[in-house]
């Protein structure tokens, strides 16, 4: 079995924040692409989140607050208009593949389950 783990370093903490900010951006307010559900730019957003909150502890906390995916409704928007673009490809989706599909798009902000119900259409 290979470790597929792999360590970057940044050269401060605002490079850091400059690539989250940019990745945001592009994945929200772009067009949708292949890479806008994707699982791996997911987790790849989820590890920036944790990073961001263990370099600034103090920050972890509003970090937390803030990927409340309740607190960004353009993004929740976004998210809906492309499951409703798409609805015949996610009504064919079991339920399970349906909500880690909605998960993904959502990254790195995170909904309840009934906001993730709701945007999936289930």
């Amino acid at each position: 079995m290979t470790d597929e783990s792999v360590s970057v370093a940044f050269g401060s903490l605002g490079h850091l924040k400059a690539l989250h900010r940019m990745v945001m951006n592009r994945k929200f307010e772009g067009p949708d692409n292949v890479f806008f559900g994707s699982p791996h730019l997911a987790a790849a957003q989820h590890a920036i989140l944790e990073t961001l909150m263990q370099a600034e502890p103090q920050h972890a906390a509003q970090w937390q607050s803030w990927r409340d995916a309740r607190k960004h409704e353009l993004v929740v928007n976004r998210v809906r208009q492309h499951l409703d673009n798409h609805r015949e490809v996610v009504a064919e989706m079991e339920p399970v593949v349906r909500r880690a599909y909605v998960e993904s798009l959502l990254a790195p902000l995170v909904g309840d389950p009934g906001l993730l119900s709701e945007s999936a259409g289930g």
